[in-house]
């Protein structure tokens, strides 16, 4: 307990080398023990132990796909609830080969448990505390009332919920479940809870706690016990765990919470996963453990003193939780980016793996064609999304580049083609979805290193790797071929943004790089800012805006590529990861999704915000919506913020408003305005750096309706320059970008 204090007390932020590693790291810990894992390691862990609420400011969330690794399972008649990523997928199992689903609920954020009581499911997600659902209806699940804390393991003993999350056991009545009322919190740790015989088991890392529960107005600690609690299951006076170290598999008598003893043990057995059926034990365990791991175990535990593993079976991927009905016919399994296992117990010495399906993994990026998206998804390689209702994406084919481990972290589409990533043997890969549906493969290409983000321009797929930058020509979509490259960043995340001749390179190791591709043949780094560390970045005009992992948006003046200058920047929440620009807003994609005005890029002001059930990795946007890729959370789907605020694009004839009749001007740009007679419209011009470029100006309103007024630019370098106007007292920003004249 010494060593996690002092560990917690020097937490630090991963250095940009560390932060793809500690990602990697966490994808193999269950998102309730995230918390001590970082702590353990001596990082950062708030975000996994400070209380969050959806909060919204301007951003609306239309939709979700909220699919992501499966970790949790849990059942009752015959319905089975499948814990994935920021979702609870709700499946029927009347074919128990072939579950089916019939509804799903989108949660606050990643899925630590899943209880269900008669007509109630309990969902607990970490920070974002745990909510109740009436999933009487399963097509039509409704969330009653939420318990407001960190919450990272719950169970439930008829109208009392017992939680475990941040640094607090606490006890909730729950019999009015709309409002779900504290009786009282106790100060402690851990990762997992079980309750039996007016006691709960508090287990963590290196002890396991005993509160008396019988007054649960007035909880108290007992007595403790030494060792590793993975995992914990309670029954009557028996309490059944799993230990990492060492590897084990026990049972304990806990009649006495004075005098544990231990009845009986299985060694070399332990892993994240377990189920306690009437006469057998099904166990789940890890890469590591000495009886073979990513393997499932049927222990018979009729003799409490002498429990004996009667069959096994070899899995893929990394399992879970397993979750058995009665009769014992089969088990089912949450197995990671493999979805949900279906196996057979028809033969308890040798079950058998009988089915897969749902599965889901990180979402690293998602592209958007017309009505399809595309998720990059990592272990569980390209998902294909119907996009026709946003409110309701729903996945229509997928196509699995690997299975498993690093695979597909980016994707881009065109035509009837998608290019993405693939890790074994460092490929571009090309994939048919002209039926969506059936996704199959169309070629490949051999890359230099591992794509971290493919842009398609023409005919070509500019491709930002390792140390490397590449250009394949895919005029031939099935037979792409290489045709120039680069040495470039050494990057650990990155982002990739074309803009005119030039690329440019997001690196988080050797900063920011500008990238000549006038010669696709050959391209050349003309400028690298080894300051600017970076995830990823946008390129509009002679503007780059830049996220950085310093917990900022950067916005730089790229005109001159040689002389590259920052222009200003402005705090977002937590590290930037990435960034998309669409007229004067940027959206970043940070610890939530924020929105930056960008009109006067000297003055970037955040104007809305969307907290996201995990943070997000890379944004995209359309006409209509922006698509947040939130790792193990999904996507989610929102309006823009032009959307959300209803921002008036065409005025109406009266009132008061300012505008420029065209964005892109060559000698001249024309004004537009509306107000009452007499008001004078004051007009200053200025370049990005904030220079006044020409003499002020000024009207007054003549009439009523629209006016217009010219303001010449001849001798102005062509480039981004921002007119700032007043009318009637208020103020208007207006971006301009002048071109020479052709």
């Amino acid at each position: 307990l010494l060593l996690a204090g002092l560990a917690a007390a020097s937490a630090r932020e991963p250095e940009f080398g560390e932060f793809r590693a500690v990602q990697e790291s966490l994808s193999g810990v269950h998102p309730r023990m995230r918390a001590s894992w970082l702590r353990e390691h001596g990082l950062d862990n708030s975000y996994y132990t400070t209380f969050r609420k959806p909060d919204s400011q301007g951003l609306t969330c239309i939709g979700r796909w909220p699919w992501g690794p499966s970790w949790e399972t849990c059942g009752q008649d015959s319905l089975l609830f499948l814990g994935s990523g920021s979702g609870v997928r709700i499946l029927t199992i009347t074919d128990s080969v072939h579950p089916r689903m019939v509804g799903q609920i989108n949660a606050r954020g990643l899925i630590n448990q899943l209880v269900v009581q008669d007509s109630l499911l309990f969902v607990a997600c970490g920070s974002w505390g745990a909510q109740v659902y009436s999933v009487s209806d399963p097509a039509s699940p409704r969330e009653l009332g939420s318990m407001d804390a960190v919450i990272g393991d719950l169970t439930v003993k008829d109208t009392l919920c017992y939680t475990l999350g941040g640094d607090s056991f606490r006890i909730f009545n729950v019999a009015n479940p709309t409002q779900p009322l504290q009786l009282d919190a106790l100060r402690d740790s851990g990762d997992v809870i079980a309750v039996t015989n007016g006691h709960a088991f508090l287990g963590g890392r290196w002890v396991m706690n005993v509160i008396d529960v019988t007054d649960p107005f007035s909880p108290r600690w007992v007595s403790s016990r030494g060792g590793e609690y993975t995992v914990l299951f309670a029954r009557n006076n028996l309490l059944y765990y799993v230990s990492g170290i060492p590897f084990a598999f026990v049972i304990l008598d806990v009649s006495n919470p004075l005098n544990i003893r231990e009845l009986g043990r299985v060694n070399d057995v332990g892993g994240p996963g377990l189920y306690i059926g009437r006469w057998f034990a099904y166990l789940s365990t890890e890469p590591g453990c000495p009886g073979g791991g990513r393997t499932f175990y049927v222990i018979n535990v009729s003799d409490s003193t002498h429990p004996v593993v009667r069959g096994s079976c070899e899995l893929e991927g990394q399992p879970w939780d397993p979750f058995v009905f009665s009769p014992l016919t089969y088990a089912y399994l949450a197995d990671d980016f493999g979805g949900l296992k279906v196996i057979s117990l028809h033969s308890v010495t040798a079950p058998q793996v009988v089915a897969d399906a749902f599965k889901a993994h990180l979402a690293y990026q998602v592209t958007v064609a017309g009505n399809i998206g595309y998720v990059a998804n990592d272990g569980a390689g390209m998902i294909v999304l119907d996009l026709t209702h946003p409110s309701f994406p729903m996945t229509l084919g997928t196509y699995d580049t690997l299975g498993g481990g690093p695979g597909t972290i980016t994707v881009a589409a065109k035509d009837s083609f998608t290019y993405i990533t693939w890790v074994a043997g460092r490929k571009l890969r090309v994939v048919d979805v002209s039926d969506p549906v059936n996704p199959v493969f169309a070629g490949q290409a051999q890359t230099f290193g591992f794509p971290e983000h493919i842009v398609l321009c023409d005919t070509l797929a500019y491709s930002a790797e390792a140390s490397r930058f590449e250009v394949f020509n895919v005029a031939r979509p099935r037979q792409p071929e290489l045709v120039g490259s680069c040495v470039s960043a050494d990057m650990t995340a990155g982002g990739l943004s074309l803009e005119g001749s030039f690329a440019y390179i997001a690196s988080s190791i050797d900063g920011f790089q500008i990238v000549n591709i006038a010669d696709p043949r050959n391209p050349w780094v003309m400028k690298t800012i080894p300051e600017l560390r970076t995830w990823g970045c946008d390129v509009v005009d002679t503007i780059a805006y830049v996220a950085d992992f310093d917990d900022s948006l950067h916005i730089w003046s790229v005109a001159n590529p040689h002389a590259p200058y920052q222009i200003s920047s402005v705090p977002v929440n937590g590290s930037a990861a990435d960034v998309v620009v669409s007229s004067r807003y940027a959206y970043v994609a940070c610890r939530d999704l924020r929105v930056v005005d960008i009109c006067d890029p000297r003055n970037p002001v955040v104007v809305s915000s969307a907290s996201t059930p995990y943070s997000v990795r890379r944004v995209s946007y359309d006409s209509s919506h922006v698509y947040a890729a939130c790792y193990w959370a999904g996507v989610c789907i929102f309006d823009t913020f032009t959307s959300s605020v209803a921002e008036e694009k065409q005025p109406h004839r009266h009132g008061r408003w300012v505008r420029v009749n065209r964005t892109v001007v060559e000698d001249n740009v024309t004004i537009e305005f509306c107000g009452t007679v007499g008001e004078k419209l004051t007009i200053h011009v200025y370049s990005v750096t904030g220079r006044q470029v020409k003499r002020p100006s000024a009207v007054r309103v003549q009439k009523h309706g629209l006016q217009q007024r010219m303001v010449g630019l001849k001798g102005l370098s062509a480039g981004v320059y921002v007119i700032n106007t007043t009318l009637g007292g208020k103020a208007y920003a207006l971006r301009i970008v002048k071109v020479q004249r052709r």
